[in-house]
């Protein structure tokens, strides 16, 4: 586990949450389901991709980097599913044969502190 703050630039992380507040307002499925959506928006994919992001990731696992996965987990006060205890690598299990070379790299939209559900770790 790492830590690292700011990853973007305050103007850059505000085009960010400025895309996801877009990107929400045009969902079709609830704001917790918005899964992949660098597939569809290219925007976002820019942001993914970024070197601020690459530049955190390869020093864990060098220069062969792949985007797997995106998901926004967006949870609107007292609504949605609740996020249990749980480790990342369960996700994963049975997708690769081994599971060094992975990281899930978490970028909080919003302040996260306890008055809100931050991450526990």
């Amino acid at each position: 586990y790492l830590h690292h703050e700011p990853v973007f630039p305050s103007e850059r992380f505000g085009a960010l949450k400025a895309l996801f507040e877009e990107l929400l307002q045009k969902a079709t499925v609830r704001p917790d389901k918005l899964d992949t959506p660098h597939f569809e928006e290219p925007r976002l994919l820019d942001f993914l991709l970024d070197d601020q992001i690459i530049d955190l990731v390869e020093p864990l696992i060098g220069p062969d980097i792949g985007l797997w996965s995106s998901h926004f987990i967006c949870k609107t006060p007292n609504d949605g599913p609740a996020s249990a205890w749980h480790a990342d690598s369960d996700y994963w299990n049975g997708r690769f044969e081994a599971f060094t070379g992975i990281v899930t790299l978490w970028l909080a939209i919003d302040a996260s502190d306890r008055e809100n559900g931050c991450m526990r770790v």
